[in-house]
C-alpha cells in the first residue's frame, strides 16, 4: 500500500485491462487446478483466451491479492476467498465487490505502480493522456529514481485510460470494463480526459470500510486514528480512501457519518487540538471480516426476500 522505490513495478498487465470476467474464471480455475498457470496451452482452453491474456489473467489475479503464486502453484488467499468465494460474490453481482477490487489495484504501490500514482499523487482534474505520459515520467525519474522505458509507461496510461474511461469506440475490453461505470475518469469533449472529486452518494459504505481498515492495519503497530486529511489526500506514500474514490471533502464526511451510524460503537469523529480525526474504539476491524460479515448480510437479505416474494 506505501510506494517503495526499490519494488516499484509497471507494465506487466500485457497492455490488457481487466475485464469482467477475467477475475471469477481465473479464481475458478485455480480452484480446480493450482498449477493451471503453468500450463499455456491448457490454460488457453479453460479460460477462453490467447496466451498473453492468459498472463494478464495471472497478473490482475496478483495485483488485487486475491491470489498467490509460488513456484507455479496458485494459492487463494483469505482475502480472495472472502470475495470470490462461493459464500461471498463469485460472479461479481455486487457493485460493493467491484469497488473494492478498484481499491485493491489503485492502493497497490508495488504490482501496480501507475495505478497507484495516478489515483493518488496525479491532481490534474482535466487532462490529456500525454499530460499523464509525462507526469508519469518525472515521477518515476524524481521520485522512484529510475528511468523506465517511455514504451512501458506509455503502456499503463493507455491500459489505465481504456480500463476506467467510459469512451465509445475505444473496443471490446472498454465495454467488458468492471470500472468504466463507476465515472472515476470520463472523457472530456475538446480536453480528453476528466477524472474529478464527486459526493460519489452511491459508494457502498462497506469499501470504504474496507479501505480505512485495510489503510490502520498497514500501519506499524495498527494505528486506531487517522486524520481525516490523511483519508482525503494520499500522505507520506500510503494511498487515501477519498484520493482513490474520487471523494470530495463532504462526499468523505458523508461516507464516515454512515459508517458511524452503522456502527456507533467502534467508529468515532473527534476534533483534537483543531485535528479532525477518525478514531477506532478497539483496534482496526480484519478487512477480511469486514467481507465476510457483508456477504453474510447481503445473503440473509436475499433469501428474505425471496421468502417474501414466494409468500
Amino acid at each position: 500500500m506505501r510506494i517503495n522505490r526499490a519494488r516499484a513495478t509497471f507494465g506487466r498487465h500485457e497492455t490488457f485491462p481487466l475485464r469482467y470476467g477475467w477475475l471469477p474464471k481465473g479464481f475458478e480455475a485455480i480452484g480446480q487446478d493450482p498449477e493451471i498457470f503453468t500450463k499455456p496451452e491448457e490454460a488457453m482452453i479453460t479460460l477462453g483466451v490467447g496466451r498473453n491474456m492468459v498472463n494478464a489473467i495471472q497478473y490482475w489475479l496478483q495485483v488485487t491479492g486475491l491470489v498467490t503464486f509460488d513456484a507455479g502453484q496458485a494459492q487463494p488467499t483469505a482475502l480472495g476467498t472472502a470475495l470470490l468465494g462461493a459464500q461471498a460474490d463469485p460472479y461479481l453481482e455486487d457493485d460493493a465487490t467491484l469497488w473494492i477490487l478498484h481499491w485493491l489495484i489503485a492502493s497497490n504501490a508495488e504490482a501496480a505502480t501507475g495505478f497507484f500514482w495516478f489515483f493518488n499523487r496525479f491532481a490534474m482534474p482535466r487532462f490529456r493522456d500525454a499530460e499523464v505520459l509525462h507526469a508519469l515520467e518525472e515521477f518515476s525519474a524524481q521520485e522512484l529514481k529510475a528511468n523506465r522505458s517511455l514504451s512501458t509507461l506509455k503502456s499503463d496510461v493507455s491500459t489505465l485510460l481504456r480500463m476506467y474511461a467510459a469512451e465509445p469506440g475505444r473496443g471490446d475490453e472498454h465495454l467488458d470494463s468492471p470500472f468504466a461505470q463507476f465515472g472515476l475518469i470520463e472523457p472530456d469533449p475538446g480536453a480528453g480526459f476528466r477524472s474529478l472529486r464527486t459526493p460519489r452518494a452511491t459508494l457502498p459504505p462497506v469499501a470504504l470500510q474496507f479501505a480505512i481498515a485495510q489503510r490502520l492495519n498497514a500501519e506499524s503497530g495498527q494505528a486506531t486514528a487517522l486524520p481525516v486529511r490523511v483519508l482525503l489526500y494520499s500522505d507520506a506514500g500510503w494511498a487515501a480512501p477519498g484520493a482513490v474514490f474520487r471523494l470530495t471533502e463532504d462526499g468523505l464526511m458523508h461516507g464516515l457519518a454512515r459508517l458511524i451510524e452503522q456502527d456507533p460503537q467502534r467508529y468515532v469523529l473527534r476534533d483534537t487540538a483543531g485535528l479532525h480525526q477518525l478514531y477506532l474504539r478497539g483496534g482496526p476491524p480484519d478487512p477480511v471480516d469486514i467481507l465476510a460479515a457483508h456477504y453474510r448480510g447481503r445473503t440473509a437479505s436475499t433469501t428474505l426476500a425471496n421468502r417474501r416474494t414466494a409468500a
